[in-house]
């Protein structure tokens, strides 16, 4: 297996959070491992997540991360500049339901 690291991990084994929709969507994980540039996630069960999300760290460090790649319940994340980083809009249920409810009609 080659290893693509930029850097070296450190090994861990801390829980956190994943967090998006305008935390309004919050999901237990472990912190597997963590580098200057990224870490591995673990999930307690399969989750569907956005590409983009934040990890609520147990130390309290809010960490913005991008999905680069995932093997069931594992997920590995890179961590994302300032400059990538921009708000990001909650979905509107309501109206996400009410298009739901046109297409199927």
């Amino acid at each position: 297996m080659i290893d693509r690291r930029e850097t070296r991990r450190e090994r861990l084994h801390s829980r956190a959070s994943i967090v998006f929709n305008g935390r309004q969507s919050i999901f237990a994980c472990t912190l597997r491992n963590r580098s200057e540039t990224g870490a591995l996630l673990r999930l307690a069960d399969w989750t569907e997540l956005p590409a983009v999300f934040e990890v609520d760290a147990r130390d309290g460090e809010t960490l913005r991360v991008r999905q680069c790649w995932r093997r069931g319940d594992d997920v590995g994340v890179v961590f994302m500049t300032e400059e990538e980083c921009e708000p990001n809009t909650p979905i509107d249920f309501a109206a996400f339901r009410a298009l739901r409810a046109r297409v199927a009609a």
